[in-house]
């Protein structure tokens, strides 16, 4: 804009500059024609009398001679436009006059003529005078040329003219830089206003920084800056709930899916994204194409048509199970997407469903745990109550209540150790724990029972750990219950200990029965028993002993390693980790 503007600028400048010029010379030689005409109007009336009262040629050229001026040009010409007298004699003479000129002048009496004469070249204002004469022409007349230097061809005329044009050239090319330069320093404002604009389009809302001397301008500039600033606090505030309105999204253990009346995704976040293992990015697609078909999806479809909030189905995905919740759709957020869908919500229940199936579980196989020893102790109570029962039968009914008395009290301890893990409320005594002389305490506890199997017990190896010494006892306490338990007449319990900087391994290996493959993914579970035909005593066994062990190595982060076969023996490992 600023190069358009100086050029019309100077356009418009030397054009008003070049009509000036012209104009100068214009009035310049219409003044000098002006007074060319003037001087020879006066020199006609002067001479023109004088001439015609001349008798011969002798006077008329004396009368010719008399005007003593070289700017003034006096001349005599016959009838028939020949030169018969001239005031400058020694000059190369070209004034002639043709019939036309001739008749004009006899006709209105004078003419006037701008004519160049000479061979320099010079241009003369001319006036023609009819000369009446009786003696020095036949016809009867004579002309008298009158005429004065207009100084149009001479050297100081193009000088002047030069010099007027070379002004004009150097007033032009002023004009043009003092121009440009005030152009620049006019539009310097305009291209800082630009600057600024830039600025803001591309999102420094800040750095505006900038003071004009021209008070209008200035206003201009304190008005963008508030705008800008106004514009760059809103856009952080936005950026600022957009970060947080992500951050919970991307955090949220939910998957968060909304859909349209269509059925298309509008938004999900990336925990739905992960539960159905697709990509980000899920907008427009149909969210059938993402869950599949199945009785969840027609149940959904049926709570978006239905607009039925709460949960609308339960979905299985790759093992895990996901409540389908409809939260609606609170609020016109939607509405730029069309008609209003849903806003659908999936948790993962996975947790709680296995809670409450072993919840279930447990108390059925508590139940059934209970059941079998109070069974038998009211079958042998009753037996009791007959006084003649002999004395033999009598001792027998008293030990069998005794046992299951035991097994009754045995399961209801290891309930409440399970209980007491699963809520954590048990405080630990952390200590740095001998395991050897804990494993040894563990063998002698079992001295009775291995001595009626004729059991072969070992240890090996050393290791220490810091652990609560209950809960070690524990666990190693009811894997040599099993060892024992679940072995052979005769056979052996090794027990092994290895330690190294940065573990601690402790491994349990009987010369049992062992554990047959279907089986070993379960031995772990609450009240699980292996096949009771294969077992010394159904009675001696609650079912709880390894699923306590797994709690409390999953408590201390251990890791379990089952190595079994069958009729040979099963070895159990807990590896510990050790702080360094």
């Amino acid at each position: 804009m600023k190069e358009k503007l100086l050029k019309r600028m100077v356009l418009i400048s030397a054009a008003v500059f070049f009509v000036g010029v012209v104009l100068c010379f214009l009035i310049f030689n219409v003044i000098n024609i002006v007074n060319a005409k003037n001087t020879v109007d006066s020199v006609s009336a002067e001479y023109t009398s004088r001439f015609s009262g001349a008798a011969t040629q002798e006077e008329l050229s004396a009368v010719a001679e008399s005007v003593d001026s070289a700017l003034l040009r006096v001349s005599v010409l016959s009838s028939d436009g020949n030169l018969i007298a001239d005031n400058l004699l020694d000059a190369d003479s070209d004034i002639r006059a043709d019939e036309g000129l001739i008749a004009d002048v006899v006709e209105k009496g004078s003419a006037y003529r701008l004519q160049r004469l000479y061979g320099e070249g010079e241009t003369l204002f001319l006036i023609y005078s009819l000369v009446p004469t009786e003696t020095l022409d036949p016809e009867g007349y004579m002309i008298a040329v009158y005429g004065v230097d207009t100084d149009f061809n001479d050297f100081n005329f193009w000088i002047l003219a030069g010099a007027c044009f070379a002004g004009w050239a150097v007033i032009t090319l002023i004009t043009y830089v003092l121009m440009k330069n005030y152009l620049t320093s006019a539009t310097e404002p305009l291209g800082r206003l630009r600057a600024m604009l830039e600025n803001v389009n591309k999102g420094n809302y800040s750095d505006i920084g900038y003071s004009s001397k021209y008070r209008d301008v200035q206003d201009i500039v304190d008005n963008i800056d508030v705008a800008a600033r106004k514009v760059s606090d809103t856009i952080n505030e936005l950026k600022s709930e957009q970060r947080k309105s992500s951050f919970i999204l991307s955090n949220v253990a939910q998957g968060i899916v909304a859909v349209n009346s269509r059925r298309k995704i509008i938004i999900s976040n990336d925990a739905f994204s992960r539960i159905f293992g697709s990509t980000p990015g899920l907008v427009g697609v149909d969210l059938g194409a993402v869950i599949g078909a199945g009785e969840a999806l027609d149940s959904v479809y049926a709570a978006i048509d239905e607009n039925r909030l709460g949960t609308v189905a339960d979905l299985e995905r790759e093992g895990r199970i996901y409540r389908v919740d409809n939260a609606g759709t609170s609020g016109h957020w939607l509405e730029s997407w069309g008609e209003p869908g849903a806003m659908l919500l999936f948790t993962d229940v996975t947790t709680e469903v296995n809670l409450n199936k072993m919840r279930s579980e447990f108390f059925d196989n508590a139940s059934h745990e209970l059941k079998s020893p109070l069974t038998a102790i009211a079958g042998y109570a009753e037996l009791l109550e007959d006084k003649e029962l002999p004395e033999p039968k009598r001792r027998k009914c008293v030990a069998e209540i005794r046992e299951n008395a035991s097994a009754m009290l045995e399961l209801i301890n290891d309930m409440l150790k399970l209980s007491k893990l699963d809520s954590g409320t048990k405080a630990r005594n952390v200590t740095e724990v001998d395991l050897g002389a804990l494993c040894d305490g563990v063998i002698k506890r079992f001295e009775v029972q291995a001595d009626e199997m004729k059991l072969e017990f070992s240890r090996e190896g050393e290791a220490s750990l810091e652990c609560d010494e209950k809960e070690m006892y524990a666990m190693v306490s009811n894997l040599v219950s099993n060892a024992v338990k679940y072995n052979k007449k005769g056979g052996s319990v090794r027990i092994e200990l290895a330690q190294t900087e940065n573990a601690v391994s402790l491994s349990v290996e009987d010369t049992g029965v062992g554990i047959a493959p279907e089986y070993r993914d379960r031995v772990f579970e609450r009240f699980f028993k292996i096949d009771t035909a294969r077992t010394r005593s159904r009675s001696l066994s609650t079912g709880l002993g390894l699923a306590i062990v797994k709690q409390l190595a999953d408590a201390y982060g251990a890791k379990i390693k089952l190595e079994s076969e069958v009729g040979k023996g099963t070895r159990i490992t807990l590896v510990f980790g050790r702080k360094k």
